[in-house]
């Protein structure tokens, strides 16, 4: 790795990387202790064996940034950008260091002071300024895509002798490929009122956060998400105006596209009066929860409610959860299945919650839940970082895929995996149809509106 100085010092306004990080409200990183203990949980350390890949080594850099101790270097730069983000060091940590937030901080400074090649400042354009934000270009790239696939390609290029005369990348890319509506859930149903389903007990009116990329693609888990709610008595409101979360564009360091696009959604769904705001997306939520964090005390965005936002968000799964007696009263099939079962990080470690989604799965008739043998760790999606680190993200997938594959063997009559995030759900299906394993992988929503009976 070369340690070249990164030749822009200065952001925008002028203030130094020091001065930068001081104004980010970055004064969280003093709790981090250096025990270690999170170490053995970050996917990137156990893959490269190299301290500054891990969470307490890349603690180390930003804090030597902070303190005007170490310069901006590509070396840094690199090592702060192949952390996946999973946030599992959060779960270990008895300090409860906030690396997530340190770490998006860290690279919207950077991000702000360094110098991007013609590639990059292109690809940030085109996708996170540009195809993110409009409904019309995802909706368009939606029905490329869906076009594409019903060439049969996709399927020509995994699985015949083709594939081996393409860069791995491209064939892996194929597996990856969403299944793409072609249109948008949101503007479809917009104008719709989705109203609790006949004779059921009232429990309110929710809105449900559709997402970007989830908009145009696995439409499935809209349509199921609606008709749970629904049928426990929630009333269902689609929101046009509202868009892209951000994530995205937070863990790239483009934190003014993401505050713009979190002014987009405070609006969208503060005007509606909502009990609730729904998500099915465990990236999602946690950006959604975490938007206060966007804005630091000298932007005048602090002021504005984002607890009044972020109060009101629930995972589908948690909030069923929420609500047993309601779902226990439910028709369901009674036949026997076994489902296995792998946690989102950005459920599991960002907000916290595993135990009920389990549970809630595990409770219906017939159906034994089964934990991967390490459901707990990253798959490697990381939002695009499969895209942007295919060699490491592989290496990571490579280990869920063994877990798979273990916890599959010990219970042969599997023949579902579901997992609550979208980039885990492609992920993990593309490491799947690669390895060849006998599984179909959808959303835990999907599984659920599967099981009810009428």
């Amino acid at each position: 790795m070369t340690t070249t100085t990164i030749q822009k010092p200065l952001g925008n306004s002028g203030q130094t990387i020091q001065q930068l990080l001081r104004g980010t409200d970055f004064d969280n990183i003093l709790t981090c202790v250096h025990c270690g203990l999170c170490l053995d949980n970050c996917p990137t350390y156990r893959e490269l064996h190299d301290e500054k890949e891990s969470p307490r080594g890349r603690l180390y850099l930003m804090r030597g940034l902070y303190d005007g101790e170490l310069d901006l270097t590509e070396e840094i730069k690199g090592s702060l950008d192949r952390c996946l983000g999973c946030r599992a060091c959060e779960t270990a940590c008895p300090s409860g260091v906030p690396y997530g937030e340190l770490l998006e901080k860290a690279r919207g400074v950077i991000h702000e002071t360094s110098s991007q090649g013609v590639i990059e400042q292109t690809l940030r354009t085109v996708l996170l300024k540009g195809l993110f934000r409009s409904t019309f270009l995802l909706s368009t790239a939606s029905k490329l895509l869906k076009l594409y696939a019903l060439t049969g390609l996709p399927k020509l290029i995994t699985n015949t002798a083709l594939g081996k005369f393409l860069p791995k990348s491209f064939v892996f890319q194929q597996h990856l490929l969403p299944d793409c509506s072609g249109r948008s859930f949101k503007q479809q149903h917009a104008h719709d009122d989705l109203q609790a389903v006949a004779g059921t007990k009232s429990l309110g009116r929710v809105g449900l956060f559709t997402g970007c990329v989830m908009d145009v693609s696995e439409a499935a888990v809209h349509e199921s998400t609606v008709r749970l709610l629904r049928a426990i008595g929630y009333d269902v409101v689609v929101p046009e105006e509202q868009g892209c979360c951000g994530a995205l564009h937070v863990h790239s360091g483009d934190r003014i596209t993401a505050r713009e696009l979190a002014e987009t959604n405070r609006q969208a769904f503060a005007e509606h009066n909502f009990d609730l705001v729904v998500t099915n997306a465990a990236g999602c939520s946690a950006q959604l929860k975490d938007y206060h964090h966007l804005f630091p005390k000298s932007d005048p965005g602090h002021n504005k409610d984002w607890k009044g936002l972020s109060s009101k968000i629930v995972d589908i799964l948690e909030l069923l959860s929420r609500h047993p007696e309601e779902v226990t009263q439910l028709s369901w099939r009674q036949d026997e299945d076994v489902v296995l079962y792998d946690a989102p990080c950005h459920l599991m470690h960002a907000q916290k919650i595993d135990a009920n989604p389990r549970q809630l799965v595990n409770s219906l008739p017939g159906v034994q839940l089964v934990p991967l043998t390490e459901s707990n760790w990253c798959c490697g999606s990381a939002g695009i970082y499969n895209l942007l680190q295919p060699e490491l993200a592989g290496d990571v997938l490579k280990r869920k895929i063994d877990s798979v594959r273990e916890t599959l063997e010990a219970n042969p009559k599997a023949t579902t995996l579901v997992t609550g995030n979208p980039g885990c759900l492609y992920q993990i299906r593309a490491g799947i149809r690669e390895a060849k394993l006998p599984l179909r992988v959808i959303h835990p929503a999907v599984y659920l509106a599967e099981r009810l009976q009428g």
